[in-house]
């Protein structure tokens, strides 16, 4: 067997190891010992990390997650192989962050490691989405909305930028994974957050007929 063959399932294997990495629960027991599905949106993520541990906390969260990516696809190009499979150690890796093998299956969404991987892949459409997420906050000072548009933008801008039609479609591709691992959680989130929400004004975005059902009755994150 070709030996550049054999080295594709080592590659994607590595990258699943990668992603399963559990960074943002790592942290949180470490800096709060609390088990990070039973606080806040109950999502293993960077954000819930920002509201829960802190917000330099969940900036060195988001910063590791990213790596992840950046890790998986860095890699696989070192490793000479194609580069449609370190394309898919990118993939690998945002499945081992939302089906961790560290955490029976319980990740988080993934957005901070597919952002990590097309901040390299397509940079000027990535910077550019980012751009727009800030904007949009700026204006409407909603985390959800916000981002909902800016991964639009990173959907459409490689086209405007007239880059290859994949790159487009794969930026899509990894949004709809995070949008189908949300769809999978929301039922569990909306159960934590009814417990145990975050501190504050902040909401995660779990919304029944266009209504918050997060109630807040100590007003606390635990």
């Amino acid at each position: 067997m070709n030996p550049g063959v054999m080295l594709i399932p080592i590659l994607l294997l590595f990258a699943y190891l990668l992603g399963s990495i559990p960074f943002s629960q790592l942290i949180t027991s470490w800096r709060m010992g609390l088990n990070l599905r039973e606080v806040g949106e109950g999502n293993v993520g960077s954000r819930n990390v920002w509201h829960v541990v802190g917000p330099e906390w969940g900036l060195a969260a988001f910063a590791l997650d990213a790596f992840k990516g950046i890790g998986a696809l860095e890699v696989a190009r070192a490793a000479r192989a194609p580069e449609a499979v370190a394309l898919l150690c990118v993939v690998a890796a945002l499945l081992g962050h939302q089906f961790p093998i560290f955490l029976r299956s319980h990740g988080g969404k993934g957005l901070a490691t597919a952002l990590g991987a097309l901040l390299v892949v397509t940079p000027f459409s990535s910077v550019g989405g980012l751009a727009v997420l800030g904007l949009v906050y700026l204006f409407t000072r909603d985390f959800n909305p916000s981002v909902a548009v800016g991964i639009i933008a990173m959907i459409v801008l490689p086209v405007l930028l007239r880059e290859p039609l994949w790159v487009a479609g794969y930026v899509l591709a990894l949004a709809l994974l995070a949008a189908l691992k949300k769809l999978l959680d929301r039922a569990h989130e909306q159960e934590v957050w009814a417990r145990r929400p975050w501190a504050g004004t902040a909401r995660p975005g779990f919304t029944e007929d266009g209504v918050d059902k997060a109630p807040a009755p100590d007003g606390q994150a635990h």
